[in-house]
């Protein structure tokens, strides 16, 4: 299955063995898709469960009835979610390999790294060590393809801006609103 922490700094989404018995702090995915887990990771929905969701003190609260459920999810032709598919699961396969590799490196480690790679901010001495053990480049690309693959599979333009993201969210969710009506 796959889960995210309720409230957390980054919205990261981890795929867990059936045989994990999970924390009530955790939200849980009843899916084991690596479609379903690639869009989660994606930007769309990250701007959108930052929107939707809540927030504690300065951390993002990722709720599933507001962030999941009423989430649309991108109806791609089969290559677009094999493509997705192959992305998601090669984002959980670098994570853990990582931290196998090194068992002091964290995902929130990680992530920090990330936003500073991508806001163009130089890197502290243990910035760099996490960014050496965390292959944090290849962390970042993978989520570039991905990002990529997802708005191909919505039919959008890549540069979108997270506020025209959400209004082609919010949009295509009045669509399908309509529709089950």
């Amino acid at each position: 299955f796959i889960v995210t922490c309720e409230t957390a700094k980054h919205r990261v989404f981890v795929k867990l063995r059936a045989s994990t018995l999970p924390e009530h702090k955790l939200v849980v995915i009843g899916s084991d898709d690596g479609f379903v887990f690639g869009v989660l990771s994606a930007h769309p929905h990250v701007v959108w469960a930052l929107a939707a969701g809540g927030r504690l003190e300065d951390r993002p609260v990722y709720t599933k009835t507001r962030c999941f459920d009423p989430f649309p999810f991108p109806d791609p032709d089969e290559l677009t979610k094999q493509r997705i598919r192959n992305l998601g699961e090669q984002l959980d396969a670098h994570r853990k390999r990582q931290q196998e590799l090194h068992p002091d490196l964290t995902i929130t480690g990680m992530y920090n790294v990330l936003e500073k790679l991508r806001s163009g901010e130089a890197l502290t001495a243990k910035e760099k060590a996490i960014h050496e053990q965390g292959l944090v480049s290849v962390l970042m690309q993978i989520h570039d393809d991905l990002d990529a693959a997802v708005f191909d599979a919505y039919g959008w333009p890549h540069d979108l801006t997270d506020e025209a993201i959400l209004e082609r969210l919010v949009a295509l969710n009045a669509e399908r609103a309509e529709e089950e009506r």
